[in-house]
């Protein structure tokens, strides 16, 4: 029952803003499984639901700059994945705490990169969120960090979060099942699950497309607030 309610949360979340499902997923889901299962389980649900959302992404994303930014996420994915796999549990677990109270307080106080942008600044900003997603999870907040400061229309920045975060899940659960941390019991768990965070992804778009780009901001900031009152409790 905890495992559903979590991904309820996360559903909205990630429906609504395209990112910020890792923070609920991993905060509580390491509490429940080991920090591998509970990252494979956010990997394995996030490329379910990328599924749904990035037929509509791909149309306003800016390819530009999240093409070479997903390749750089996807050749890092790997080096992450290998502190998952090697890693003491509790050590592990500990690591995804910090992470995780570190990327809530920023995205809380709206920290956000406004250093030069460019296909260098994206290389580097998709190495660092796919060395952070393999090990934690968590990589798509640091590619929401990175895009949120970047002068487009709300609707293109989620858009751009989506495209990038889905190519990171999705090669992450590539990984994690080649190295066995997929297992028959955790597709079941996912499967199970898979139908009300399907639900809720919708019901958070459509949130999305009901709200105008000033309520958009206060949204996020409000789902950013709660997220990180979560992530300290837990």
């Amino acid at each position: 029952m905890l495992a559903l309610g979590v991904v309820l949360a996360g559903g909205v979340v990630l429906g609504f803003s395209g990112f910020g499902t890792g923070l609920i997923f991993i905060a509580l889901l390491s509490l429940i499984y080991s920090p591998r299962e509970a990252v494979a389980l956010l990997m394995i649900m996030g490329t379910f639901g990328a599924s749904m959302l990035v037929p509509s992404a791909a149309r306003h994303a800016v390819w530009r700059e999240t093409a070479p930014m997903a390749a750089a996420a996807v050749l890092a994915v790997p080096l992450g994945s290998y502190v998952l796999l090697t890693m003491d549990e509790h050590a592990m677990r500990r690591i995804i705490g910090v992470a995780v109270l570190i990327l809530s307080v920023a995205t809380f106080r709206g920290v956000t990169w406004t250093g030069p942008r460019g296909l260098v600044a994206d290389v580097v900003a998709g190495a660092l969120s796919g060395a952070v997603a393999g090990a934690t999870g968590l990589g798509r907040v640091l590619v929401a960090l990175y895009f949120l400061a970047a002068p487009r229309p709300p609707a293109v920045q989620r858009a751009n979060i989506i495209v990038v975060g889905s190519a990171m899940a999705l090669f992450n659960l590539i990984v994690l099942t080649f190295t066995g941390v997929v297992t028959a019991e955790l597709a079941v768990r996912a499967a199970i699950l898979s139908l009300p965070f399907a639900a809720t992804i919708r019901l958070g778009s459509r949130f999305f497309e009901a709200s105008t780009a000033e309520r958009f901001r206060r949204i996020v900031s409000g789902l950013i607030m709660a997220i990180a009152v979560l992530t300290i409790l837990a």
